[in-house]
């Protein structure tokens, strides 16, 4: 996921006149490398801060999508056609695309205003929050997770019909342009609270959910007001020198820098100074350790490209209880794939789809030990990326909904996520089959 270098004084521009920098006649490529040197000349290529490069040129990518200004856009042809590569153009004018993109007002003490037809600011996403708690008082608490560089809380509920349940915990919007991230986590929580389906009211009823739709505050307010497409969209607002940002999904202490990361905070996977540097992953993290050993189920949601990535980002070697999570995982996106067809690719993320290391999964997994720890990347598969039209938000939240109850249905067969930890789970699991045996 990657983000497109802007000068200083564009934004210093932005800034001053608080206006929204328009990406009118910036170009989508989609770029099909046919070999591994085309590869290399495409990762040789990704460091050119001109181009911004919505994928990353990796050997099993399929395609490749590079976006590039007017004033660049000669250049970038020139490169593929000197070097052969094939390509076609997927946005003409990005800025059309952008402009489709409703963002709605919600509508203060009103909780059914919030709809699935359009986007939210963090205000308004905040404001819902606040309204759910009124709303459902019995039900519904907020909880802070933890603060940002600029001083915004990194605000959530929790939903719970009774102490001493297991938790299912959901965060959401780490990667700020990726809006359709939020839209996801806030539908879940519409549908906890007032779904009248029987699955989803015993999967409200049976947990208790901690949700956190905007785990980068800062960011995600800085795609909305000042730069939807930018190299700092999906990083925080902390200031290095002229640059701006670490990418929050780098940041985590486990294998920080190892791979997937860079130490230059001119680049959009920069990892920040040290694991932990930033407020939002310190605190978020002190937050989820407080309650890590009640976690049974992790949610993590990003877009794009349609997986189910669990973890870890540093190596292919299938650790801990990966077969369990995959399967169960897997049998989650066939429930997904139901309602509109859709077709998603379950694997660990080092194998599905680059290494990546420093991620909140790959974190809680290790240091936590939570069973089952899953990362989404939403629809689509390049056609739209990061600018997901309004009208697939509803199906996108429909089948996600699917797919989170086909995990807590799978996760129960496979020994997980029973009124005990998943060990626990697993033992009374065996347990019963052995007892059904000798009987």
């Amino acid at each position: 996921m990657k983000f497109l270098k802007l000068s200083i004084f564009l934004l210093s521009v932005i800034l001053v006149k608080c206006e929204k920098f328009r990406f009118d006649n910036y170009t989508l490529y989609k770029i099909f490398p046919e070999s591994e040197i085309q590869v290399k000349l495409l990762e040789n290529l990704q460091n050119d801060i001109r181009f911004d490069f919505w994928t990353d040129p990796v050997p099993s990518a399929e395609f490749v999508l590079v976006m590039s200004s007017p004033a660049d856009t000669n250049e970038l042809v020139t490169f593929l056609e000197t070097n052969n590569m094939k390509s076609e153009i997927t946005m003409s004018n990005v800025q059309e695309h952008i402009d489709k993109q409703t963002v709605k007002q919600y509508t203060r003490s009103n909780v059914r205003s919030m709809t699935w037809d359009a986007y939210y600011t963090l205000d308004d996403i905040y404001a819902w929050l606040d309204d759910l708690v009124t709303a459902y008082p019995d039900i519904v608490t907020e909880i802070i997770g933890g603060g940002s560089y600029e001083g915004r809380e990194i605000k959530g509920i929790k939903i719970s019909h009774g102490s001493g349940k297991r938790i299912i915990f959901v965060e959401g919007g780490i990667h700020s342009r990726e809006w359709i991230s939020p839209s996801s986590v806030c539908y879940i929580i519409s549908e906890l609270l007032t779904s009248e389906d029987p699955e989803t009211m015993v999967a409200a009823r049976d947990y208790d959910w901690y949700i956190f739709p905007v785990t980068n505050p800062d960011g995600y307010i800085w795609t909305h007001e000042s730069v939807r497409l930018s190299d700092k969209d999906s990083k925080n607002r902390r200031p290095f020198g002229s640059e701006f940002g670490v990418d929050l999904n780098r940041n985590w202490n486990n294998n920080w820098l190892v791979a997937g990361a860079s130490a230059n905070p001119a680049t959009d996977t920069y990892a920040g100074p040290g694991p932990f540097s930033e407020p939002e992953t310190r605190s978020l993290s002190n937050y989820i350790s407080s309650i890590g050993d009640q976690i049974d189920l992790y949610l993590s949601f990003h877009s794009f490209s349609q997986m189910l990535l669990v973890p870890y980002g540093n190596t292919t070697e299938h650790l801990d209880n990966y077969y369990d999570v995959v399967n169960i995982g897997r049998r989650a996106m066939g429930a997904l794939s139901v309602r509109y067809q859709t077709q998603y690719v379950t694997g660990n993320i080092a194998e599905t789809i680059y290494h990546a290391t420093g991620g909140s999964v790959d974190w809680v997994k290790g240091h936590l030990r939570v069973p089952l720890v899953y990362c989404y990347e939403l629809r689509d598969r390049g056609a739209f990326g990061f600018l997901l039209p309004t009208y697939q938000i509803l199906p996108n939240n429909e089948e996600t909904m699917d797919s989170v109850l086909e995990i807590i249905h799978q996760a129960k067969r496979f020994g997980y996520m029973n009124s005990s930890a998943g060990l626990t789970g697993s033992i009374v699991m065996m347990f019963g089959l052995m007892l059904a045996y000798f009987l």
